[in-house]
């Protein structure tokens, strides 16, 4: 609260400066309790604030940040994104500031890739994982790359590259933190699909821990999280044939995200109910969750998914 008073009184009696630095701080800590949709509008102005008073390094890190929470909240559809993205780099070619272009260039990466697997928007500089380790092990640009492969590739359905960069991500990240509960959750989606497909049973007891400790997140951040933890109940309860209540939850989730405004989870949501109403035999239910998962999946920009989406619909008409 106080944290959140003096970003209130920055913006009416500070200095664009102190306004920057106040907003670093603030969405590094307590901003993870505000919708993440807030925060990255939030830290767009930290940025314009910062670079208009030559504050150049606050700034770019507002930026880096805000382009983290709009991705996890698909705050922009993803080409608008990508254009804000591709804003940056040519600012950080006129400040000459390697440090702030390398996550940035690996945000760019996953919008590419979920737009259209980086076909058509991809370029050549990228953020390598020995780019990453350049400032040795526990520096924060490692997270980065390991958060974005697990975010990437779990939107591209590549389990077992997904469980590979979640168990580093979270073995360099022993401290709890809400940035760890974002891996967290799509680590227990990523684990109940491996389930699903008979490939890992013996990790159920990890996705209920994980479902449990969801729950005191979803407690303290309740539009960033409430989604999420009744998406990841939804699909253990249709693992242990608990069917009604599993199609309760999962529209639960659905409401949750389109409340929070996470056009992407809501997607998801839709997608994985579809799936299991499929599974059950349940057709018309399954088109109609499937039809309004195509639906966000356009309105969020990724071709990569409405791609995905459409095959499945495409069996239903065979």
């Amino acid at each position: 609260r106080i944290a959140k008073s003096a970003l209130v009184l920055s913006e009416k009696f500070g200095s664009s400066d102190e306004k920057t630095q106040l907003c670093v701080n603030y969405y590094l800590g307590a901003g993870q309790l505000e919708p993440y949709h807030l925060d990255a509008s939030q830290l767009r102005k930290g940025f314009e604030s910062g670079l208009s008073s030559g504050d150049s390094n606050p700034a770019f890190y507002c930026a880096n940040l805000g382009v983290y929470f709009s991705i996890i909240s698909a705050e922009k559809d993803l080409t608008s994104l990508l254009k804000e993205i591709d804003y940056y780099l040519l600012l950080l070619e006129t400040y000459k500031s390697e440090l702030a272009k390398k996550p940035i260039l690996c945000y760019r990466e996953t919008v590419a890739t979920l737009i259209d697997r980086g076909e058509t928007t991809g370029i050549d500089a990228k953020l390598s994982y020995a780019d990453a380790c350049d400032l040795g092990p526990g520096n924060k640009l490692l997270g980065v790359f390991y958060f974005q492969e697990v975010f990437r590739n779990y939107w591209l359905g590549y389990t077992e590259r997904c469980h590979h960069y979640a168990q580093k991500s979270m073995d360099i990240s022993k401290q709890e933190n809400f940035f760890n509960y974002i891996v967290k959750f799509y680590h227990a989606l990523n684990l109940l699909d491996m389930i699903k497909k008979k490939t890992n049973y013996a990790k159920t007891l990890e996705v209920v821990e994980i479902i449990e400790s969801m729950k005191i997140v979803a407690s303290h951040a309740e539009t960033n999280f409430r989604n999420k933890l009744e998406l990841l109940e939804a699909e253990h309860y249709g693992l242990t044939a608990r069917h009604d209540v599993a199609m309760r939850t999962y529209d639960a989730a659905i409401v949750s995200a389109q409340k929070a405004g996470f056009l992407h989870e809501q997607g998801l949501a839709f997608e994985k109910a579809g799936f299991y109403c499929k599974r059950m035999e349940y057709d018309e239910m399954a088109l109609s969750y499937f039809n309004q998962a195509l639906e966000c999946y356009q309105k969020w920009g990724s071709s990569v998914k409405v791609e995905y989406v459409r095959k499945e619909l495409g069996k239903f008409s065979v």
